[in-house]
Order: C-alpha cells, then sequence, then structure tokens
C-alpha cells in the first residue's frame, strides 16, 4: 500500500514537505546572508586597511614621491595584516607593492579600480579572479596632498579563507538540516500515527453507530492528545442516541396511538404505494400485506370506488368522500381521501370509517317498524272490518255478533301483548329494567313451571318431563325473570310439538355454571333458521296462526343475558329443538 493513500502516510507526508521546505528556505537565507555578511566584513578590512596606507604616505609625496620611505611605510602597514599593499602615483608608477597574497596579480595602475579612484576621488571595491584562479577582493582610496590627487593606496586579500568558511556553512547547515529532517520524520510519524489512530477510532465508532451501536463511545484516555476529539465524538454521539431514542419513542406511541384507533388510516406517496397502514385498516379491508415494503394501494384495497376516490383527491388537491359498501364483506365505509399537501403530488391520507354498525342500527330500526307495521296492520283490519259489519246490521245476529266481539277482543288481547313485550324488551336493551340478583332455588322455579303446566289445557295431549336433580346448586338470579324465561321457551315448545310429544326441563351444574335445557320432540327449526330465532319479530313459520307476536326469544336472550349467562338453540328439522341457557353460580 503506498505511503499516500492512508492517513497516517498522508498527514505524515505533509509534515515532511513543510519541514523541507522551510528548511531549505532557511538555508538559501542563511547562506546568502552568512556570504554577504562575510564579503562586507572582508571589503571594510580592506578599506581600513587602505585608509590607514594613505594615512601613512600622504605625507610623502611633497615635490616628489619619497619611494624608500613609502615602501617601508607600506610594509609597515602590511606586516601584521595578511593582505597586500601597493601604493601608486598619479601616473601610474608603482611607488610600493608589499605583503603576502597568494595568487596576487601583478600591481597594474591600469586596474578597474585603481582608474576609477583616481577619477572619482573616493575609495573604490572590486573582486577579480587572477590567471590561477584565485579570487582577490580590493579597495583601492585616493591620496590626495594639497587638495590634489597624488596617488592610490590599495589594499587586497583573497577570498579563499571566507570561500572555505561559506563552504564549511553549507556543509553545516546541510548536515544540521538532515539531522532535522530525519528527527521531523520520526516526529511526524509519531504524531501522524496517534492523529490516525484518533480518526480511525473516530471512523470506527461512526460504523458501528450506522450499524445500530447507539452505546459505543470512544475512551478518551487511550488517544493522548486527541481527547478533545474523543469527547465531541462522544457528545455527538449521546446528542444523536438521545433524539434517536425520542424519535423511536415518539414513532411507538403514534403506532400505538394508530393501532388504538377505531377509524383505518392509510398513507399513499405520491407512487401510489402504502407507507403506512394502522389495524383497523387491515382489519376492515382483510389485508394481509400490512408489513410489506412498498406495496401498491391496489394490493391493499381490492376496490375500484376507494381507488378512484384516491385518484380524484390527488387530481383535484382537495378533499373526497365518499359512503360505499365491500361487497366481498358486507361492509360499509365512509372513505375520506385528504391530500398531504397543497400544490404538489405528495400523497394523500385515506381514513376509513366502519359505518356497517350504523347501517344495520338503520335497517335494524326500518325493519322494526315494517315488523310492527305489519304485526299491527292484520288484526286492526280485521278489528276494522268486523266492527264495521256489526255496524251494517251484524248486531241484530246474536251469534255473529258475540263471534265478532270475541275475535275483536282477542286481537285486542294480542296488540295488548305485542305493546307490553315491546315496552318489556326496550327496557332491557336501553337498561332500564335492572336485575337484582340473589340466590335463587332452581327447584322451585321448575316446580312452579311444572304446576302451571298441569293446569293448562295443554297438560291432556303433551307430557311435560324434568329433570332436576336434588341438591343442585342455587343460581344468581330473579326468580320472577327466570319464571318468564322457562314459561316462554315452554310455550314456544308447546306450540311446535304435536300431540303426544314430550317436552323436557334438565339441569346441570359445573364448577361455575347450572346449565338448563328446555327441549322438545316437535317439529324442530331448519338450519337457516337458526341464527335468526333471537331477533325481534322473527318468525320460523310466519303462516301458522299461532297467536305469537315474535318477540318472546327476543326477550328470553336479553333476560339470560342480563343474568350474565348465555342461550344457545340446537335443533334437527323433524325432531325436535333443544334451548339451553347458563346461570352462573350462587356462591
Amino acid at each position: 500500500m503506498r505511503l499516500s493513500k492512508t492517513p497516517q502516510g498522508r498527514i505524515t507526508l505533509i509534515y515532511v514537505t513543510v519541514v523541507v521546505s522551510v528548511i531549505i528556505a532557511f538555508a538559501i537565507y542563511l547562506v546568502g546572508f552568512v556570504s554577504d555578511s562575510s564579503g562586507a566584513d572582508l571589503e571594510e578590512r580592506l578599506e581600513r586597511q587602505a585608509l590607514l596606507v594613505r594615512d601613512l604616505t600622504e605625507g610623502l609625496f611633497d615635490d616628489s614621491p619619497d619611494q624608500a620611505r613609502i615602501q617601508s611605510a607600506s610594509v609597515l602597514a602590511a606586516e601584521f595584516s595578511e593582505m597586500r599593499v601597493t601604493v601608486f602615483a598619479a601616473e601610474g608608477t608603482v611607488l610600493a607593492d608589499v605583503g603576502n597574497s597568494p595568487g596576487a596579480p601583478v600591481a597594474s595602475a591600469s586596474a578597474p579600480e585603481v582608474v576609477s579612484a583616481l577619477n572619482s576621488g573616493k575609495s573604490v571595491s572590486a573582486r577579480a579572479k587572477t590567471t590561477g584562479g584565485h579570487e582577490h577582493a580590493f579597495v583601492a582610496v585616493p591620496i590626495i596632498f594639497n587638495g590634489e590627487t597624488v596617488g592610490v593606496a590599495r589594499a587586497s586579500r583573497t577570498t579563499s579563507e571566507i570561500d572555505s568558511q561559506n563552504v564549511s556553512l553549507v556543509i553545516g547547515i546541510i548536515f544540521s538540516s538532515a539531522i532535522v529532517l530525519i528527527l521531523s520524520v520520526g516526529l511526524a510519524y509519531f504524531l501522524a500515527q496517534s492523529a490516525s489512530r484518533s480518526m480511525e477510532a473516530a471512523a470506527d465508532g461512526a460504523r458501528r453507530f450506522a450499524n445500530g451501536d447507539l452505546d459505543y463511545r470512544m475512551d478518551t484516555s487511550s488517544y493522548p492528545g486527541a481527547e478533545e476529539l474523543a469527547e465531541a465524538f462522544n457528545q455527538m454521539a449521546s446528542t444523536i442516541t438521545d433524539q434517536i431514542r425520542n424519535l423511536t419513542t415518539e414513532s411507538n406511541q403514534l403506532s400505538v396511538i394508530l393501532d388504538t384507533m377505531a377509524d383505518g388510516v392509510i398513507v399513499v406517496n405520491s407512487n401510489g404505494q402504502v407507507e403506512l397502514m394502522n389495524l383497523s385498516a387491515e382489519w376492515m379491508l382483510e389485508s394481509p400485506n400490512r408489513e410489506a415494503d412498498r406495496i401498491q394501494l391496489a394490493e391493499v384495497v381490492r376496490d375500484h370506488e376507494i381507488l378512484q376516490l384516491v385518484s380524484e383527491a390527488r387530481r383535484t388537491r382537495q378533499t373526497r368522500q365518499a359512503e360505499l359498501e365491500l361487497v366481498h364483506r358486507r361492509r360499509f365505509l365512509n372513505v375520506i381521501a385528504t391530500p398531504l399537501s397543497e400544490g404538489s403530488d405528495e400523497g394523500v391520507l385515506l381514513t376509513l370509517q366502519d359505518v356497517t354498525r350504523l347501517w344495520q342500527v338503520e335497517t335494524t330500526r326500518r325493519e322494526f317498524v315494517s315488523n310492527v307495521s305489519h304485526e299491527l296492520r292484520s288484526p286492526l283490519a280485521a278489528i276494522r272490518a268486523m266492527t264495521e259489519t256489526l255496524q251494517d246490521g251484524a248486531l241484530n245476529d246474536t251469534d255473529t255478533a258475540q263471534d265478532f266481539l270475541t275475535r275483536i277482543l282477542n286481537d285486542t288481547q294480542r296488540m295488548t301483548t305485542m305493546v307490553n313485550e315491546l315496552l318489556e324488551l326496550s327496557r332491557l336493551e336501553s337498561g332500564q329494567a335492572p336485575i337484582h340478583l340473589a340466590p335463587v332455588s332452581l327447584e322451585s322455579v321448575v316446580a312452579e313451571i311444572e304446576s302451571r303446566f298441569d293446569v293448562s289445557p295443554d297438560h291432556e295431549r303433551l307430557k311435560l318431563e324434568t329433570n332436576v336433580p336434588d341438591g343442585i346448586p342455587l343460581v344468581m338470579g330473579e326468580a320472577d325473570k327466570l319464571n318468564q324465561v322457562l314459561a316462554n321457551l315452554v310455550e314456544n315448545a308447546v306450540k311446535v310439538t304435536g300431540d303426544g310429544g314430550l317436552i323436557s326441563i334438565s339441569a346441570n351444574a359445573t364448577d361455575r355454571w347450572v346449565e338448563v335445557k328446555v327441549s322438545d320432540n316437535g317439529i324442530g327449526i331448519a338450519r337457516e333458521h337458526l341464527p335468526h330465532v333471537f331477533e325481534r319479530f322473527y318468525k320460523v313459520d310466519r303462516s301458522r296462526r299461532d297467536g305469537g307476536t315474535g318477540l318472546g326469544l327476543a326477550i328470553v336472550k336479553h333476560l339470560v343475558q342480563a343474568h350474565g349467562g348465555d342461550i344457545k338453540v340446537e335443533s334437527v328439522e323433524g325432531e325436535g329443538s333443544a334451548f339451553s341457557f347458563t346461570l352462573p353460580r350462587a356462591s
């Protein structure tokens, strides 16, 4: 793996590049600075030497130069300086040339520095290479006597010593830079390794976080120098964890609220896919695909009217409402389709309200009115017809009048019974006829029914048999109501049982209940009628004129349920029926 491809390598490379750049720049500056300083220092010393020679020799140019004394003064000046001293007359004659300077050029009045000093009257510095390859530095100053330039004093020296010093300096700088570079690389590698470990730990923590490990935290003591990074990561992790948990809690609360709503809720996105569906919607639509991801609405609803309602709400961006029937479930729904945002195709919220119960109540109400009207219409019409007949002169016929009056009385009694039963049923359904529960002896209730049957006209053609074990537990109930339940069931059995038939009342106890059964061997009930026998005004055979109102079994059912029990019927057509109900045992 290439060094620059790892975080540690990249950091090291950047650090080393910066250090090398700084070292090179500093070395270049330092070499130039020292070289310039050394050159300037040499020129300054040469100038002082030349000025010293000038001062020693300028008085020796009176009338004619005293060459011997000038030579002596020059030797004196050059004795301890390690410089070469040359004195030129104005016309170019070399008056003195002393000193030790290896490879020094031959003294010549035509040298540029000498000519410049004579012409300008100022000190002049210069450098030149000799034929031996040695570079020399020169400083020439004019010698002025009585306001007139009479000669030039020049000091020179080889620059090899300075060059050697500069080379030594460069070597020292290179050596020092190499040491600094090696140390810097080591330090950079160490720092990069520490920073890389911190970054890798942060990256690993981020990956673990992304994979759901919300409890992961960086150990700040394990990353010296990166404690702030670790603390910042841990603080970020704690903040994100709290936010995720808050969102999860809110999401769970919303999910619970949605799933406990009676109304169905479906959220459909712009692509017609179901984003959300609660339990009520799943139950109403009988959809097994609630947990499926991005399922199409058409696969869930399977109803053209609902799909059309959603399409219209999306197209118009307005709320749409409709009441419709799910044919496959015989369920009535009030459906509201609401666009989720204004001015864009963002999706639709479907609200499903199950109004099946309301439809059933309304249907029951209409059926009740129809049944009451039907039950009252026939006797009222008969009473009116017989009354009109009597008015037309039938009163004079004693037998006919007596028969009509008897029939009018019977019909009146039948209507009175029906009205009373309707009132009683209404009180039971509305809870206005509370049951006063108390321990009741079932044996005494059955005995009373049996004694009443023995004195009835039906006693001669039917047999009533009772089978209630001695010592059967008491039941919780109201004696009069239980008597009414048994009397009604026995009366129904009498109506459907032919001459010589058998009606039986039996009872048996379990741990919590006492079950009572009234059975007969009469005509029985067809299977298709069994689910409806406890409905109001329901008659298995409406062609039979048995004087019943069709309310008795409905009252029986409500009375048993008011006692905390339940009632059921079993029957085989042509063989008989058995009505059984349960009552709670008295503790």
